[in-house]
């Protein structure tokens, strides 16, 4: 089982960009589960070794399962994906840079016919408060403040080909 220690691998550089899906996909993913499968001190001490690197790499981590849940046309993916980035959540060196990754959790979530607050309301005993408060607080945001177009991204292609770019012509 991979541990938080794995996510600074100088392999996640440029992770945001690389093929989806990708063995580092695997291996985040094997982070998120451990975490899911522990017990509630084990996940207090995982979450104490979240550092602003692993959390990003957490962060990102939500934006590529925003994608692949598209593409499979599944929510698994956002769940894993909302409770990568409720890890992430206190310890990202900007946490603003989150809401970026919530408005592609927001399209993906909506696009498959459920909300960030049923998403974060399913995994809750899992999220840390705050970040569970904070994905509350977003989804309760006007649509014009939450959407893609908000935070200068776009959905682009479709199918196998779908991916969250930025701007309205983003490769």
């Amino acid at each position: 089982m991979a541990t938080v220690r794995h996510l600074l691998d100088r392999r996640f550089n440029g992770y945001i960009g690389i093929k989806l899906p990708h063995e580092l996909d695997d291996l985040v993913e094997s982070v998120v589960v451990g975490y899911l499968d522990a017990t509630a001190a084990a996940r207090q001490e995982i979450l104490d070794a979240v550092r602003p690197r692993a959390a990003g790499v957490l962060c990102v981590f939500g934006r590529r399962m925003a994608t692949m849940a598209v593409r499979t046309d599944s929510t698994v993916p956002l769940y894993r994906g909302i409770v990568g980035m409720g890890m992430a959540e206190r310890t990202l060196d900007e946490p603003r840079n989150s809401l970026f990754v919530l408005a592609t959790v927001h399209h993906s979530a909506t696009t498959l016919g459920t909300t960030i607050t049923r998403l974060a309301t399913d995994m809750r005993r899992y999220l840390p408060e705050p970040a569970y408060e904070n994905f509350l607080a977003f989804d309760q945001r006007t649509e014009k403040n939450k959407s893609l177009r908000a935070f200068g991204l776009a959905a682009c292609g479709s199918g196998d080909e779908f991916r969250y770019g930025y701007g309205s012509t983003s490769a």
